[in-house]
């Protein structure tokens, strides 16, 4: 299956998780401490790439690239991207009213059907700070005539996985609110 890569660089979204403070540390070892942390979670400044195909924390910091395709079981799905997301913030087993259950992090819910990851859903800081005006003057991204969802756009060929998304209104200086791809429970 063919990912959408080709001009979408800007969904390649570095993670901001950057310790507060001053870097030297203070004089009870602070700065020690943070270069631990750093060795024990040494992804914790990785990106990441949303794809129509699943996710990708392309190769970095000395590590090869890991992806994380649909189809991917739930525990090696949450264990690979928990490095770079963190902690999980919600999780349910409970199949919702599509038959779904989720993982949520911070920006970013993963979708898994019968405990294989089928889909996400992704909001800031995980989508681009492009305006409608921008994403819209590439020519593989188009409005969805008459959605109901808001104004939704497709990233992608047609024939191939996509990527859908949101934008937070209808003016040329709108944001991109979501995006998501796979399945996910979405009322129309």
């Amino acid at each position: 299956m063919p990912t959408i890569r080709s001009g979408f660089a800007f969904l390649a979204i570095p993670l901001l998780l950057a310790a507060c403070g001053d870097a030297t540390g203070d004089a009870e070892g602070e700065g020690a401490d943070v270069a631990v942390a750093e060795e024990e979670n040494p992804l914790a400044e990785a990106t990441i790439e949303l794809q129509g195909t699943g996710i990708v924390i392309p190769a970095q910091s000395g590590f090869e690239e890991l992806a994380v395709p649909f189809g991917s079981a739930r525990a090696p799905t949450e264990a690979t991207l928990g490095n770079v997301l963190g902690s999980a913030i919600d999780e349910s087993d409970t199949p919702d009213d599509c038959g779904l259950t989720f993982t949520s992090y911070e920006g970013l819910n993963l979708q898994f059907r019968d405990g294989s990851f089928v889909g996400y859903w992704a909001e800031a800081p995980y989508v681009p700070q492009t305006s409608r005006s921008e994403m819209l003057a590439d020519q593989n991204i188009t409005l969805v005539e008459g959605s109901t969802v808001g104004e939704e756009f497709v990233i992608g060929a047609a024939e191939g996985p996509d990527i859908a998304g949101l934008f937070d209104g209808e003016g040329d200086s709108a944001n991109v609110q979501a995006l998501w791809a796979g399945e996910n429970c979405i009322a129309r």
